[in-house]
């Protein structure tokens, strides 16, 4: 049958309240990441770090490959859905 409208629209509020915490996730990591670099000495140079430091980088690491998963599918699967609806009527 498809995917009904009522779902593309729980499909889609899902989708966007996944990606918004990823971002605040995102944002939050790197403005911790710009505050330590400053107040690690040697940090910004990559010569020292500091277990925060290092955290935060990896929030980085893995929020924005999985944000930018997020977009694309949550976007994707709408269009996909649109598509094969207009082709059926």
């Amino acid at each position: 049958m498809g995917i009904r409208p009522r779902q593309l629209v729980a499909w889609i509020v899902g989708a966007g309240v996944v990606a918004l915490a990823l971002f605040l996730a995102l944002v939050g990591a790197t403005v911790t990441a710009t505050i330590l670099v400053d107040q690690v000495p040697g940090a910004d140079a990559g010569i020292a770090s500091s277990p925060a430091l290092d955290s935060a980088y990896a929030t980085m690491a893995w929020t924005l490959p999985a944000f930018v998963a997020v977009v694309l599918i949550g976007v994707m699967v709408p269009l996909i859905a649109h598509r094969r609806r207009s082709r059926m009527r």
